[in-house]
């Protein structure tokens, strides 16, 4: 694969986490600051954890897949 290829979708992907952890964080805020936390059902408190949690998990899994990649060689 291109180095610039890989360089955008490395961009790309991390660009989506970080944007996706800022507005997690924001809703996080929003919801502790107005005492929604009470009234919001667990399903929906799930998601913002999934939120924050799930870019950490994907950039992980990016890292793997790339170490994976340059262990097998070019295909």
């Amino acid at each position: 694969m291109e180095p610039w290829v890989r360089a955008t979708r490395r961009g790309g992907v991390i660009l989506v986490g970080v944007i996706s952890v800022v507005v997690s964080l924001a809703l996080v805020s929003m919801v502790i600051n107005h005492g929604a936390v009470s009234r919001l059902p667990t399903l929906q408190l799930l998601g913002l954890v999934m939120l924050l949690v799930l870019p950490v998990v994907t950039l992980g899994l990016l890292r793997l897949d790339q170490v994976t990649a340059r262990e097998q060689g070019p295909r």
